[in-house]
C-alpha cells in the first residue's frame, strides 16, 4: 500500500495539470469513475494495457508513469529541442522571405530602369547559390549532401554565365575551368566519405593536398607571371606541412585533449615566421623579419625604434608563442597525472 501512495498522487497531480476530473479521465480511458479513485488513492494500480493511453492522456512518458515522478532531464531535452526546431523554422521562413523581397525588388529595378532583365539573373543565381546551403538541405531528406552540393555547383556556374553575360570579357573560359577545379575538392571528398569511412579522412587529406598544387598552377595557367614556383608553390607546402601535422595531432597522437590543443596552439603561432619568411626569402625585395628575429628581443627592439611595424608582427608571435607553451605545459602536467592515475 505505501508503494502506492507517491504513485496514486503523482496520478492526481498529472490530471489536476491536465485539468481533467476523474471523471473525465474514465471516459476517454473507458474505465469506470471509481477505477481512477482507486488508482489516486494508492488501492490499485492501472491495467498493463491501459499504460500507454494514460501516459498519452496526462502528457507523460511511460518511464514517468513507472517511476511516478516527472523526468525533468527528459523534458529539459525536448525543451531544448523544441526550441531549436523552432529556430530553424524561423531561420528558414526568414530567409525564403529575404529572398522573395530581395528577387521582386531587383526584378522591379531592373526592369523599371533598364526595361529588360541584365543584371537581375545575377542576383537570382548568388540568391539560388544562398538558397542552396540555407533552405535547400531542410527540403531534402534522402542524399541530402550530394543534392545540395549538385545544386549548389550549378548554381555557381550559372552565376558566373550571368556575370560574363553581364560585363563582358574574356575571362569566362578561365573562371569555369578554375571553378571546376575547386569544386572538384568537395566532391572529391564526398566521393571518399562514400566509398571507405574508415580510410576517408586519410586518402581525404592526400587528395586535398594534391588539389591545392593542382589549383595553384591552373590559376598560373590563366594569369602568368613567374610567382607559383618561386612563391606559390613553397606557400603552397608549408601550408600543406601545417595541415598534415594538426592532422597528425588530432588523430594519431596518443595524448589527452588539453595536451593536442597545446601542441596545435604551439604549431599555430608558428604560422607568422614560417609565412612571412617564406614570402621574405622569396621576394627579396620586401623587407621583413626572417625566421631567426621572431626569436630575438632585440630585433623587436631595433625594429620598433627605427619604425618599422614588422616589430609588432614579431610581439603578437612571442604573445601566442608565450600562451601556446603555458597551455602545452598545462596539457603535459594533466597527461602526467593520467598515467600516473592509470598505472596505480
Amino acid at each position: 500500500m505505501e508503494e502506492k501512495k507517491p504513485f496514486g498522487e503523482y496520478i492526481r497531480r498529472k490530471r489536476q495539470e491536465a485539468d481533467m476530473t476523474q471523471k473525465d479521465l474514465a471516459q476517454r480511458l473507458y474505465v469506470a469513475e471509481s477505477t481512477v479513485s482507486k488508482w489516486e488513492r494508492g488501492l490499485s494500480y492501472p491495467d498493463v494495457s491501459l499504460i500507454t493511453a494514460i501516459c498519452g492522456e496526462l502528457r507523460i512518458s511511460e518511464h514517468e508513469f513507472f517511476a511516478a515522478c516527472d523526468d525533468e532531464q527528459a523534458h529539459a531535452q525536448e525543451k531544448a529541442a523544441g526550441n531549436w526546431r523552432r529556430t530553424v523554422a524561423g531561420l528558414r521562413r526568414f530567409f525564403a522571405v529575404s529572398y522573395a523581397v530581395a528577387l521582386l525588388a531587383c526584378f522591379v529595378s531592373d526592369l523599371g530602369v533598364y526595361h529588360r532583365l541584365d543584371w537581375f539573373w545575377i542576383v537570382l543565381a548568388a540568391i539560388g547559390l544562398a538558397a542552396c546551403f540555407t533552405n535547400l538541405p531542410f527540403r531534402v531528406k534522402r542524399d541530402r549532401i550530394p543534392i545540395c552540393l549538385g545544386a549548389a555547383s550549378g548554381c555557381l556556374i550559372l552565376l558566373l554565365l550571368a556575370c560574363w553575360q553581364y560585363g563582358g570579357g574574356h575571362w569566362l573560359a578561365g573562371g569555369l575551368l578554375i571553378t571546376g577545379v575547386s569544386l572538384a575538392l568537395p566532391w572529391g571528398i564526398w566521393g571518399f566519405w562514400r566509398l571507405d569511412r574508415r580510410r576517408a579522412v586519410v586518402f581525404s587529406a592526400l587528395y586535398a593536398s594534391g588539389w591545392v598544387f593542382l589549383l595553384l598552377a591552373v590559376i598560373w595557367a590563366f594569369t602568368g607571371g613567374d610567382w607559383l614556383l618561386g612563391l606559390g608553390y613553397p606557400l603552397a607546402a608549408a601550408g600543406v606541412a601545417f595541415g598534415w601535422a594538426y592532422l597528425g595531432c588530432i588523430c594519431w597522437l596518443p595524448v589527452g585533449g588539453l595536451f593536442k590543443a597545446g601542441i596545435l596552439a604551439v604549431l599555430t603561432s608558428f604560422l607568422i615566421p614560417v609565412f612571412n619568411s617564406l614570402c621574405a626569402w622569396r621576394l627579396p625585395e620586401q623587407e621583413g623579419p626572417r625566421f631567426l628575429d621572431y626569436f630575438s628581443l632585440s630585433a623587436l627592439l631595433e625594429r620598433r625604434d627605427v619604425g618599422d611595424f614588422s616589430w609588432v608582427n614579431i610581439l603578437i608571435f612571442l604573445l601566442m608563442l608565450a600562451a601556446s607553451l603555458v597551455l602545452l605545459g598545462m596539457g603535459i602536467w594533466e597527461e602526467c597525472r593520467r598515467r600516473k592515475s592509470d598505472g596505480k
